[in-house]
């Protein structure tokens, strides 16, 4: 027996070992395909990358992808069959390279390329290898990810940017890792307890390490973000200082010059006398030797008498000019204060000046004229590009107005003069009115530089930002700050390439990244060979059980050690002697339990059979909704479905003083049943003590309990079982259920029965009031078409016209009845139909019903036709139609009725409250009269009042012709009056 036994089980194992190997290689080959889809798609990249940038790490990363595109196909598509090993050595080293290439020549991309590369190796070798193989192929994964982050971060080799392979590589990781997830969920994968060990090991040691990376990598950068912007700060504060040092110079210098007191005395001569006088030499001279300081920028030292006319300036084309309509005039001639200009342009030339002007006092000090100095606005630009590489190389400082327009840029020359973001419309319209910005077209007056914009706006919240002012070169993103000037609302915006920042910030990271590899490869070592220890012993316990579920019954576990190990291998030893001896006396123990299986399992099926019977009786009874049909139907269905010799169902009298025979399926009962057999409750029989007690109740004739059976019209009866019928907790009858063999009913049998006992009380309940509920709903419907009856016979009454036909001139009344049809119709409530003769046409006559009651009839004659013929869709429209007539008709004579009654109940209250404004007796009674007159529309009104045998006043009368009031005895005797109109 134990032969058999193990050779079945190791026929089964064999059997079920070729599929785990055909799964294996089936999921080897699907990484290779996805491997190759994923390599040749990067190869095409590659290649057509290398027409725009010939650069040879793109032909190299060319080569590596097309061969890891062959060596995938060829793995992918291996000609022998389970060959999952073979697949897994040659595709492991292709990605491995391909994944350490690209590392070591594209930039950004090593980290997640590791990641990417561990993943897909632990599932190859993870879905593909077991055992030994498979511990080893995790641990070579593991250092081939390491490699890949030396490689891609240590390599002395220049490395190239593609944007697209930077996407691409995030998007690929993102995937793996919810196909990764998946597997595991599906748990196609299967992980080694020396793989957890490893795996947790290293979650241990490197999560943690590079959290603290990380932290530390966002410390420096955000301290050298800090430090840059503080730098970048005071080098646009030390600038702005330096612009509002030339204004205030300018300033200072053009105020002292204009008090000299050679263009004083040259202004307060008369015009007359100014041409060729020693005062206008002196001035001229003056004038030279003054704008001799800033030759370069300054076009224009003049001097404006008080008309506004330029009467002296270095520059002869600005002699005669007037100049009285400028600011620079106006305010110091007005104020008497000094005046510097903003960026003022020259709508012809387009180009920007910057005027300052001071007044010119006579000895009285009053302001006689103005000395006025232009200077070119590209002096700011001068002034701004000495402090280029303020702060290290790649660092401009720009000047922008308060409409954000560029006075001054290092950064960008060519953007001079032109708007950070557009303006409206009727904004630049006003600016380039008052010339403050040139006169270009709109799509040329802005470089659109969002981030600049944004920073600006947000100047007061936070004075640093972060822009791209080169969209052609992305590379060289700049960081910048921003302060105003004081002496104009203008802003100085430091900018500098974040270059050298990025550059501290990848060495940072990359001494992290190296430090984090060496710890990972350290902390994977020694969890490889720890996580082997610990594992050793378990696997050749696992061995072990697997020789025994093999059939080896005699193989024993190893105990290496004293822990819970060496505990679990005795334990397991122990287990197998213990399996031994029961699989020696397995087969008897077998056998006994299926004999006493079947024999449950045949009282189970016996059971269920019962059960289903009992539900189809009981779905038999309750479809039958005469009571007599009912109870008949249920004898012969449970005598049928049972065996059962007798059925009987007893009901209670409307005394409950006996329970009365009403059905029965055996030839005797109906003999009972034609004598109106009855037994008295709580005394006769076991259904007298069943409907007297309410408890169920069984009688043999075997048994210390015997019965003798004494019914002469049921003579083979030897065991009976009766059960209540209740009904809302009261006993209405009893099902009465005889048996010709002895002891035939169990305890079982009446819980059984009880279900189906309770079934057919709910049944004749039900029954009942469904009788009741019929026979009210009948007196209802009669009552109320007695009603509609009553009362449409009065409407019609009450109406002289008695219909409406409907005729091409409009609707005409009718006060007599024609048709027969019609006649027809209201006596018997059906459709008439009358065919087209030679006199007569077509016609149709429908009842219109309300309730069931016919109230009025739809008459349609159709003459145009000749053979005009009635279809049954056309019938059953009218019909539809006149059913609707009906109820809106008795709609609107409780409407009708509604109104009248509404009507003369206000007028009763109209009187009444006449009535009830006076005490005297008579005028009530007059008031009444004439009330009840008037809204009767009488000509004739009296009250009489009935004799009292007291003397009364003569009698009243009120009529029309004449009016008059009566009061009068009737002749009648009695203590009581009455009125009558």
């Amino acid at each position: 027996m134990n032969i058999g036994y193990q050779s079945n089980l190791m026929r089964i194992i064999s059997q079920e070992g070729v599929e785990p190997a055909y799964r294996r290689d089936r999921f080897a080959a699907g990484v290779a395909r996805l491997a190759a889809i994923i390599l040749g798609i990067t190869s095409v990249i590659f290649l057509l990358t290398s027409f725009n940038q010939p650069y040879w790490q793109i032909f190299t990363l060319t080569f590596f992808s097309a061969g890891g595109f062959l060596a995938s196909l060829f793995a992918a598509t291996f000609p022998e069959k389970e060959a999952a090993e073979k697949r897994t050595y040659l595709l492991a080293p292709t990605l491995s390279i391909s994944a350490i290439a690209f590392s070591a020549l594209i930039v950004n991309v090593a980290l997640p390329l590791a990641i990417i590369l561990f993943l897909v190796l632990t599932l190859l070798v993870t879905g593909s290898l077991e055992g030994q193989r498979r511990d080893t192929g995790i641990s070579l994964a593991f250092f081939s990810a390491l490699t890949a982050v030396i490689a891609g971060n240590f390599l002395p080799v220049s490395q190239v940017r593609l944007p697209q392979i930077e996407l691409f590589i995030p998007v690929l990781l993102g995937i793996l890792m919810m196909v990764y997830i998946i597997l595991l969920m599906l748990e196609v994968l299967s992980a080694t307890l020396r793989i957890k060990l490893l795996t947790i090991s290293l979650a241990i040691a490197i999560v943690p390490l590079l959290v603290i990376s990380i932290i530390n990598s966002r410390f420096f950068q955000d301290a050298l973000r800090n430090q840059t912007n503080q730098v970048l700060l005071l080098a646009a504060q030390q600038t702005a200082s330096k612009v509002d040092s030339f204004f205030e110079e300018n300033k200072q210098s053009i105020a002292s010059e204009a008090s000299l007191a050679v263009f004083s005395n040259y202004l307060s001569l008369s015009p007359l006398y100014r041409p060729n006088s020693t005062q206008e030499v002196a001035a001229t001279l003056t004038l030279r030797s003054l704008s001799s300081r800033q030759q370069r920028f300054l076009r224009s030292y003049g001097l404006v008498d008080a008309e506004g006319k330029a009467v002296l300036d270095i520059n002869p084309l600005q002699i005669g000019q007037d100049e009285s309509q400028n600011e620079y005039f106006t305010l110091p001639l007005t104020t008497g204060q000094v005046y510097a200009s903003p960026v003022i342009f020259d709508p012809r030339s387009r180009n920007g000046y910057i005027y300052f002007s001071s007044p010119v006092r006579n000895q009285r000090q009053q302001v006689i004229g103005v000395l006025r100095a232009k200077f070119d606005a590209l002096i700011l630009q001068e002034l701004l590009e000495q402090e280029v590489n303020l702060v290290g190389i790649r660092s401009y400082p720009i000047l922008l107005d308060e409409n954000y327009l560029r006075l001054a840029d290092t950064l960008i020359p060519n953007s001079i003069y032109k708007l950070v973001m557009p303006l409206p419309s009727d904004v630049m319209g006003k600016l380039i009115q008052s010339n403050r910005v040139p006169n270009l077209p709109l799509y040329e007056m802005s470089t659109n530089d969002v981030a600049l914009s944004a920073g600006l706006e947000n100047y007061l919240n936070s004075p640093f930002f972060t822009a791209e002012f080169h969209p052609d070169d992305p590379s060289h993103p700049e960081i910048g700050a921003i302060t105003r000037l004081k002496t104009n609302p203008w802003y100085v915006v430091f900018v500098r390439e974040q270059t050298t920042f990025a550059g501290l910030v990848a060495r940072q990271g990359r001494l992290s990244i190296l430090i984090s590899t060496l710890i990972a490869g350290l902390v994977g070592l020694i969890a490889s060979v720890v996580s082997g220890s610990f594992s050793r012993p378990i696997v050749r316990l696992q061995q072990t059980a697997e020789l025994i579920s093999s059939g080896e019954l005699d193989a024993q576990a190893q105990v290496e050690t004293g822990d819970e190990i060496g505990k679990l291998a005795q334990a397991f030893n122990f287990m197998t002697n213990q399996l031994k001896n029961l699989i020696n006396t397995l087969e008897d123990r077998v056998r006994e339990r299926t004999r006493e299986l079947a024999q449950q399992n045949e009282a189970l099926l016996y059971r269920t059979r019962q059960l289903q019977t009992v539900s189809d009786v009981a779905r038999g009874i309750v479809s039958t909704q005469k009571l007599e049909s009912l109870l008949n139907q249920l004898t012969i269905l449970i005598s049928e479905r049972f065996g059962f010799y007798h059925v009987g169902v007893f009901l209670l009298d409307e005394q409950k003083e006996y329970a009365v025979l009403r059905a029965a399926n055996s030839e005797g009962g109906k003999r009972m049943l034609a004598r109106q057999h009855r037994l008295k409750v709580g005394q006769v029989g076991i259904v007298g003590y069943v409907t007297g007690s309410g408890e169920a109740r069984i009688a043999t004739d075997v048994g210390k309990d015997a019965v003798f059976f004494n019914n002469p019209d049921l003579p083979q009866t030897r065991s009976e079982m009766a059960l209540p019928l209740k009904a809302n907790n009261e006993v209405i009858g009893a099902l009465d259920v005889q048996s010709t063999i002895p002891n035939a009913f169990t305890q079982e049998d009446v819980e059984l029965f009880s279900i189906l006992a309770d079934q057919i009380a709910i049944a004749i309940l039900n029954n009942r009031l469904y009788t009741e509920t019929l026979q009210a709903l009948e007196e209802s419907q009669r009552v109320h078409r007695l009603y509609l009856r009553q009362e449409w016979s009065k409407e019609a009454g009450e109406r002289p016209v008695i219909g409406y036909r409907a005729t091409p001139h409009g609707l005409i009344a009718l006060e007599e009845m024609r048709e027969q049809e019609i006649s027809d119709v209201l006596l018997s409530g059906d459709v008439i139909v009358r065919p087209a003769k030679e006199s007569q046409p077509a016609a149709l006559s429908v009842p219109v019903r309300l309730r069931g009651e016919t109230v009025g009839v739809i008459h349609i004659e159709d003459d145009q036709i000749a053979d005009r013929v009635w279809s049954e869709e056309e019938i059953r429209s009218i019909q539809a139609v006149a059913d609707q007539v009906g109820l809106a008709l008795e709609n609107a004579r409780l409407l009708e009725k509604t109104i009248r009654r509404a009507e003369r109940e206000r007028r009763v209250l109209e009187i009444t409250s006449k009535i009830r404004s006076t005490n005297d007796p008579n005028t009530m009674i007059e008031i009444a009269i004439q009330e009840l007159k008037r809204t009767l529309n009488a000509s004739h009104a009296q009250v009489i009042w009935k004799d009292t045998g007291e003397e009364t006043t003569p009698p009243q009368q009120q009529s029309n012709e004449p009016s008059t009031l009566q009061k009068r005895n009737n002749g009648s005797n009695g203590s009581s009056r009455k009125g009558q109109v």
